[in-house]
């Protein structure tokens, strides 16, 4: 997959503007505060529905103006012509979403059109830091690749915040109610927990090979996916889902007044987490920092690889200024690591690219919202 450009109109400080891509390496530098990261915003707002950074769409309207648009062109492995997506972002009012001109019904039916894997320094702390970082890697990875996972996940959380204001209201009531909002939530919980299972042991193997080429082999990571809802034997997929519903609903059912002296629903995929171990050890507490950020490089570049072998090409790899994070031996394995593959980079520092090879890296100068000719 490539993405072939972008066109921005009143978008955050880019006034009016095109940027157009290589197949290859594409690096946007400039200053701070430029706007490199909000071209890379832009693009990946066609991947997810959102801004990477959690700001609402009338954040991202440049000031003074009442409307933003967004117009991303791409190009798929197996078309043969390229497919548009368009966004206009109002001031008030709900956001318009096209593709190839025809309007679309809302986010969902945008994500899975264009896919694109985002590295930024947040994404570092994806060992060390706390479970809701893992929990969004995986969701955000796997809304990409199965609309029905996308369903079930906003079903489940609109579901569990019903839930969550029945049990602050401090009131009791029908014991009935609190059997459908549990049956609810376990069942979507149970088949949410099976799909990020199934997802992380088939991760976990690139994981591995692409730790193993950093260490030279030396060290070895494993990642388990921990939730309540999955039984100790995961063999079965369809015995996952059977016994993680009738376990999450027990769980649900069975702590209704704790709940409700908490203020919240204490059990559920919402508290689910990831293990990720090195050398049978525990990373958060035990790796290093430079070892931490190595394997959340490597989680990042599975991602990749697992959207190859579920949709069958390569997403867009998009890195905002993570490179200055980390040191020449990582800059090096990614940029080698992702040879091949359409990579769209913010940096301050142009020279990490400087290879040599004139035609090898595309240069693209930000300032001031602009791409200043080359």
């Amino acid at each position: 997959m490539i993405c072939s450009s972008i066109s921005f109109c009143n978008y955050r400080n880019i006034s009016l503007e095109t940027v157009s891509f290589s197949d290859g390496v594409n690096v946007l530098f400039g200053d701070n505060a430029q706007g490199k990261s909000n071209i890379l915003e832009g693009i990946y707002f066609f991947a997810r529905g959102r801004s990477f950074r959690g700001a609402r769409e009338r954040e991202m309207i440049r000031f003074g103006e009442k409307q933003a648009q967004l117009s991303l062109s791409f190009q798929k492995d197996s078309a043969q012509y390229p497919v548009t997506l368009e966004a206009d972002l109002p001031h008030t009012g709900k956001k318009v979403l096209r593709r190839g001109g025809a309007r679309l019904s809302g986010v969902r039916e945008m994500i899975g059109s264009f896919r694109a894997v985002l590295f930024c320094p947040l994404h570092l702390s994806l060992v060390g830091g706390g479970p809701a970082l893992r929990r969004s890697f995986l969701d955000i990875a796997l809304s990409q690749l199965y609309p029905a996972y996308l369903d079930s996940l906003s079903r489940y959380n609109r579901i569990l915040a019903q839930r969550n204001a029945l049990i602050k209201s401090g009131v009791m009531g029908d014991m009935a109610v609190w059997e459908v909002y549990a049956r609810q939530l376990a069942h979507l919980g149970a088949d949410i927990a099976a799909r990020r299972c199934a997802y992380m042991s088939k991760l976990e193997k690139y994981v591995a090979d692409i730790f193993a080429g950093m260490t030279e082999g030396r060290e070895a990571p494993r990642l388990i996916y921990q939730s309540g809802a999955l039984p100790e034997d995961t063999s079965d997929a369809a015995d996952i889902r059977s016994a993680g519903e009738e376990r999450l609903f027990a769980a649900l059912t069975g702590s209704i007044e704790r709940e409700v002296r908490y203020g919240a629903t204490l059990y559920g995929i919402h508290k689910d987490d990831i293990s990720i171990r090195l050398n049978e050890r525990e990373a958060r507490s035990y790796a290093s920092q430079g070892q931490q950020r190595s394997l959340a490089l490597a989680m990042k570049l599975a991602e990749g690889e697992m959207a190859k072998t579920v949709g069958g090409e390569y997403p867009v790899f998009l890195l905002d200024d993570v490179l200055s994070e980390l040191d020449g031996q990582r800059r090096e394995f990614i940029l080698r690591s992702l040879t091949g593959r359409q990579i769209i980079v913010t940096s301050c520092e142009p020279a990490y690219f400087d290879t040599g090879a004139a035609d090898a890296v595309r240069m693209l100068h930000v300032q001031d919202g602009a791409i200043l000719p080359s």
